[in-house]
């Protein structure tokens, strides 16, 4: 057997064995860590997909590369061996990359909801957070209320830490349960009536937003939906604040 026949059997193999993985740390991100809409809110979709990408051409490429018969069996192993573990050694750094990024938490924050990731949240003040919120979801969102200041000192703090990026979703000190929220939630929460007017441009995709939920334009509101990687979000919501769909249109 020719070295690139035998080379390009071992190849295939692992292609599609580096495949099956890949498709299953794909589901895994895209199904579990970061569901729609937070994929294309937090942009992670390309990033991981090119190394992911990567990861599964570069290792069958490695083996076609490597593979010969007239190797020994133990030298063979080797090589494969080196070759998978570099593969796992990349495809752990991807995944730790985008666990470290995922969304945990949806704030109420005056007049908007806020997408905080894990790595922007300050864990060293979850203690500090009600009980039932002093632990970040593995995966999933936790959605809650945020505080006012108590103090004209607190609120200078505020303003600063804004200033620096780190917002009250941020800061669990400043969590309060969901439920806390829903009055001033009706009350920030505009007619998506509205909304359509303001943005004709975008009355294709708000109308098919609305036909989504199957409910009349005239009992659906919206608040403009942030993250550090976007603004050009909003959520719909029903009378009793309770979300329904996510769409990407600016609400400001």
């Amino acid at each position: 057997m020719s070295r690139l026949s035998f080379a390009s059997r071992f190849a295939l193999r692992h292609l599609l064995l580096s495949a099956s993985v890949g498709l299953l740390s794909a589901a895994y991100v895209f199904g579990l860590l970061y569901p729609p809409p937070f994929q294309a809110m937090l942009g992670v979709g390309p990033m991981f997909l090119l190394l992911l990408a990567v990861d599964v051409v570069c290792g069958p490429l490695l083996t076609l590369v490597l593979a010969s018969p007239q190797k020994s069996r133990r030298a063979q192993w080797v090589d494969w061996s080196l070759v998978g573990v570099l593969q796992v050694l990349a495809l752990s750094y991807g995944l730790h990359t985008v666990w470290v990024a995922r969304p945990v938490v949806l704030a109420f924050e005056v007049d908007r909801l806020v997408v905080a990731t894990a790595n922007e949240v300050q864990v060293q003040d979850l203690p500090l957070a009600p009980k039932g919120m002093q632990q970040l979801p593995w995966w999933g969102v936790l959605p809650i209320n945020t505080r006012a200041a108590r103090d004209s000192t607190e609120q200078m703090q505020s303003i600063e830490l804004g200033l620096a990026g780190v917002s009250p979703a941020m800061r669990p000190g400043w969590w309060l349960p969901w439920e806390t929220g829903r009055a001033a939630l009706a009350q920030r929460a505009r007619p998506l009536a509205d909304l359509l007017r303001h943005r004709p441009q975008d009355a294709q995709r708000l109308q098919a937003a609305v036909d989504s939920v199957h409910l009349p334009i005239e009992v659906l509101f919206y608040l403009p939906v942030t993250s550090s990687q976007s603004r050009e979000w909003v959520v719909l919501m029903d009378g009793e604040q309770r979300l329904l769909n996510f769409l990407q249109v600016d609400g400001f």
